[in-house]
């Protein structure tokens, strides 16, 4: 065993620098590694494995009901309703999650100091979400695609494949609008029941108000997001003033809780 000694007494040996040029060059992470990470923590803890399984139980027993109920005579577009609506009501639950495991489960000493760009980190968990939205839309439309087609051999049923565009586009604008809400209320809160309860509650609130109160109608019908969202799911094309109303709702309850939560992540100090 032989052993390498660095004469720091002669002019121009810097140890430092030795070490440095052993180690190689430093290299970031690269934001692919990142959004691989996130999309991960989705699905690997306790809490997003079983709210994936809710939602696959959930979309089934759907289907089965559909499926079972009635003549058997509906169409494509009935089914992938049906299947839509679960993730349109528990992904965003995820994507609350995943806003504020750092804070929640107390990691962020350990994601801030392997990532000290944190602006990077909150993109990679909204990305994060959108993918794991538009993958599970996907296989969501696969399983009403297959229950049509067990309509059409077990039931006996027309096969009816039609379904309009809008009732596609508006799925995958309202899933894309809820998904974006979760990750805003998320980073702004940095809590995780807070952040669902005020997902949950406060629109609904609000919907109860411009209910109650008359006068306030004509206002909320701007603010309202879960009024502005409806047209989405109507499979025809909003008019222009119900994609004013719907771009004013997503400024108040998306974009600015995102600016906000953005804000509160690359200030916070981190214990």
């Amino acid at each position: 065993m032989s052993t390498q000694t660095v004469d720091t007494s002669r002019p121009g040996t810097d140890p430092g620098r030795t070490a440095r040029e052993d180690l190689g060059p430093v290299r970031a992470v690269p934001f692919t590694r990142l959004l691989r990470v996130e999309l991960r923590k989705q699905a690997d803890t306790r809490a997003g494995r079983w709210f994936l399984v809710l939602i696959a139980v959930v979309t089934v027993a759907i289907l089965v009901t559909l499926l079972a109920t009635g003549d058997g005579s509906r169409t494509f577009q009935d089914y992938f309703e049906g299947t839509v609506t679960p993730l349109q009501i528990f992904l965003p639950v995820l994507a609350i999650m995943a806003a504020t495991s750092e804070w929640s489960q107390r990691t962020a000493m350990s994601t801030f100091t392997l990532e000290p760009r944190r602006g990077r980190v909150v993109a990679a968990k909204v990305l994060a979400s959108l993918v794991l939205g538009a993958t599970l839309l996907v296989v969501a439309a696969a399983l009403a695609a297959l229950t049509q087609l067990a309509a059409v051999l077990v039931r006996g049923a027309e096969a009816d494949w039609t379904v309009t565009g809008w009732v596609v586009g508006g799925a995958v604008i309202a899933l894309t609008v809820f998904l974006l809400q979760g990750s805003a209320f998320g980073l702004a809160l940095l809590n995780t029941p807070a952040a669902i309860v005020a997902f949950f509650a406060l629109p609904t609130a609000l919907s109860v108000v411009s209910a109650l109160i008359e006068s306030w109608r004509d206002t909320m019908s701007w603010i309202d997001i879960n009024q502005t969202t409806v047209p989405f799911f109507t499979g025809s094309a909003p008019t222009g003033e119900q994609w004013a109303q719907f771009a004013v709702s997503m400024a108040v309850w998306v974009v600015l809780p995102m600016a906000i939560g953005v804000w509160r992540v690359l200030h916070r100090e981190v214990k």
